[in-house]
């Protein structure tokens, strides 16, 4: 089992020199890339390409990306503007699934094994319709992951038709041959059900997972140890069904960017001590 730091954690700022540093010395080597802007400038390809020298100058790698679902940080905050890939008008649901394919060759660039996409967004009302589009946007961005080398998986996100048991049945249909995988997230399931059983349901497509913590009730992605999960014996069921992917912790910032990076990543970290110790242990 292989863990690394989604960047979600950093997300109101861009990934600058000084942010690149300050993971290095916490000893950071593996992030998982949030895909938003000004955060990542992951629809220039120049700055792009420019960044991901940087981030080998700091010796960070990056296993996987989580793909975009809104254009940026800003007018997600200020504008409510969001994209997805079910949404009720064909041209939205466009620009979603374009700006996702444009977040897969990102992925490429950046050396990511694998891409982590939303089928809309956290309690969506799902029809028929959505079931319909979600299958289309599935089938045309698996070509487009299969093209550029990397492997799309979908997540549990706390709504009807991303729970595991739909996802499940979705690829079942659109993917046979088991090209797509899925991410669990953890915190999610706990908002839903079991941990351990959606682990368990998840297994036969289970590529990767994200790690948080919370009430049971309310999705705040807090350090593991910090809400309710079993921790223990999570990390000893992943060791007996001998999971060896990776395991991205996905936390966040509560000040919104106005600690710097350094004190974030401290913080979060000794909050996260004894979890990382059992993760270690292990």
């Amino acid at each position: 089992m292989k863990l690394s730091l989604s960047s979600h954690l950093l997300v109101y700022s861009g990934l600058e020199t000084s942010s690149l540093r300050a993971l290095e010395s916490c000893g950071v080597p593996q992030l998982e890339l949030w895909l938003a802007e000004p955060h990542v400038p992951w629809r220039d390809a120049e700055k792009l390409c420019a960044f991901k020298q940087q981030l080998d100058d700091f010796g960070l790698s990056v296993p996987s990306v989580h793909l975009p679902f809104y254009p940026s940080v800003p007018e997600l905050l200020n504008d409510d503007a969001r994209w997805s890939v079910i949404d009720l008008e064909a041209p939205q649901r466009r620009i979603a699934i374009d700006g996702a394919a444009q977040g897969l060759a990102a992925a490429a660039t950046l050396g990511a094994k694998c891409a982590v996409l939303h089928l809309g967004w956290q309690k969506d009302d799902w029809t028929a319709h959505s079931y319909g589009w979600s299958k289309e946007a599935v089938s045309e961005l698996m070509a487009v992951a299969n093209n550029v080398g990397v492997k799309l998986l979908l997540e549990n996100i706390i709504s009807p038709g991303t729970r595991v048991s739909k996802l499940l049945e979705l690829l079942d249909e659109v993917d046979p041959q088991h090209q797509v995988g899925i991410c669990l997230d953890l915190g999610h399931a706990n908002i839903e059900g079991d941990v351990a059983q959606e682990l368990l349901l998840a297994l036969p497509r289970l590529d990767h997972i994200h790690l948080h913590d919370n009430d049971g009730h309310d999705d705040s992605h807090l350090c593991p140890g910090s809400g309710c999960i079993a921790w223990p014996q999570v990390i000893e069921l992943l060791r007996e069904i001998g999971f060896d992917g990776y395991a991205a912790l996905e936390l966040r910032d509560y000040s919104r960017g106005a600690q710097q990076t350094s004190q974030i990543l401290s913080s979060h970290f000794e909050q996260s001590a004894d979890f990382l110790k059992q993760w270690r242990s292990k």
